[in-house]
């Protein structure tokens, strides 16, 4: 039964409920790879809406992936999990968001910040409803495919349908249904849309701008550099998928085609081993 899957988990603990082209699930894939955990998996289909079925509700009451599972506590949102994973397990693998008393936590911390609560999934389904914001999409159609659902008029009416069938998860179902509605104006929405875009290509020129720093300090010390310092951290998570995304969606001429350094750093991040196999290899 599906439930079960929830008791089955692996050497460390740990089941992650994903779908595998989130992009939510792929920074939470990415930070356990780095980390050199060993996780089960089990997969929520997006396009069959498998997130929006009453056990998958009861795990996370929002219906989003990814969700992790340690032993028997449930963690839901990315950063979290990451942060999670990376205080519980801090003796394993790299240090993802070093402590903010720091120069270097300081810097993670920023450009988290900055970077995690841009509207990815506004990039990746806007085209559906403004493709001339578009150059070269190349993501896979199954992508617009969940956008288009996600907003359509019949799923809102299945949330209700739902709330109605669950007393327990009314609330839960509710909430969906008008985050849906919501999302389907703002989707349509030349003006929302143009603004978005607006604040991808100041955060982005924020970010050419640290890598500017960064190129400084390899000059002078000839150690290679990521965004924040020498380590890979929680920012690179954030930063390294959003480049990946964006490439996918048609996004390229608002971001790595027009500033060097971040163009550089996206080609450093393709040829870096969890990346790749975690990132590159599975979009």
């Amino acid at each position: 039964s599906k439930m079960a899957a929830s008791s089955r988990s692996s050497a460390d603990g740990l089941l992650l409920y994903y779908y595998d082209r989130s992009s939510c699930s792929k920074r939470v894939r990415l930070a356990l790879a780095l980390k050199g955990l060993s996780y089960e998996k089990r997969k929520v289909s997006l396009p069959t809406q498998e997130n929006l079925e009453p056990w998958f509700m009861r795990l996370n009451p929002l219906g989003q992936v990814p969700v992790l599972v340690h032993n028997d506590k449930v963690i839901i949102d990315s950063s979290r999990i990451i942060d999670y994973v990376d205080t519980v397990f801090h003796d394993r693998g790299p240090i993802l968001a070093p402590p903010e008393d720091t120069d270097l936590g300081r810097r993670v911390r920023h450009f988290r910040d900055l970077l995690e609560d841009l509207p990815v999934a506004l990039y990746t389904f806007r085209t559906a409803y403004c493709p001339d914001t578009t150059e070269d999409f190349v993501a896979p159609e199954i992508l617009r495919k969940i956008g288009l659902n996600y907003v359509s008029p019949a799923t809102v009416q299945r949330l209700q349908d739902l709330a109605a069938m669950h007393p327990d998860l009314v609330e839960a179902y509710t909430m969906k249904a008008n985050s849906a509605k919501q999302a389907t104006g703002k989707w349509q929405d030349r003006g929302v849309i143009e603004n978005a875009l607006d604040d991808l290509e100041r955060s982005l020129d924020e970010v050419e701008k640290e890598l500017q720093e960064r190129k400084r300090e390899e000059e002078a010390s000839g150690k290679q550099q990521w965004l924040c310092g020498e380590s890979f951290t929680a920012a690179d998570i954030v930063l390294s998928y959003l480049l990946h995304r964006l490439q996918a969606v048609g996004l390229a001429h608002r971001s790595t085609q027009k500033r060097p350094l971040l163009k550089a750093y996206y080609l450093q991040a393709k040829e870096f081993g969890p990346y790749k196999t975690e990132v590159v290899e599975t979009m």
